[in-house]
């Protein structure tokens, strides 16, 4: 694999799940809510920020996917350990705004919808939403499924859209 093909690698698996970094635009996260579903999403980024396999990988579930669909709607697959390490060797600074959490529950199943603004090196890169599907296992949530997709319109917009302020 030539130098290039492995940078571009890199970027597209940074782009296709990013993290939770406190951003210089200071957009409020929602946090986690009283029953913790969330709470795996939230370390997810954190570990993803920190450059961290070993974190990254404890919130998924063993079977988990990864997935994402392509604005041709063309559905790519990425196995989670690999895109774990590929977050833990990447130097760009990855950071991504939740906007708004919306959960659905019931029993050790959730849906958790999430749109997002991400930020490559401290610039609005691109925008979206991810669709988790989280799962109970021994008593605490992980994340067995997530899917995103990629907004093609004005990011800056959509920001406002779901902050109802801008970047």
């Amino acid at each position: 694999m030539t130098h290039n093909m492995l940078i571009k690698l890199i970027l597209v698996l940074a782009l296709f799940f990013t993290n939770h970094i406190a951003h210089a635009h200071d957009l409020k996260q929602p946090k986690a809510d009283n029953n913790n579903i969330t709470t795996p999403i939230y370390a997810l980024f954190d570990g993803m920020r920190e450059n961290d396999k070993d974190k990254i990988l404890t919130q998924f579930t063993e079977q988990a996917l990864l997935q994402r669909v392509d604005n041709k709607g063309e559905i790519t697959h990425t196995d989670v350990k690999k895109f774990a390490l590929s977050i833990s060797q990447n130097t760009a600074k990855l950071d991504e705004h939740l906007l708004a959490v919306q959960i659905n529950q019931l029993d050790g199943l959730a849906s958790v919808w999430t749109p997002f603004a991400f930020y490559l090196n401290g610039k609005l890169s691109h925008c979206g939403s991810n669709s988790f599907q989280m799962v109970q296992v021994d008593n605490q949530w992980r994340i067995h499924y997530l899917i995103d997709v990629t907004y093609t319109g004005d990011c800056q917009a959509f920001v406002e859209k779901h902050t109802g302020k801008p970047d």
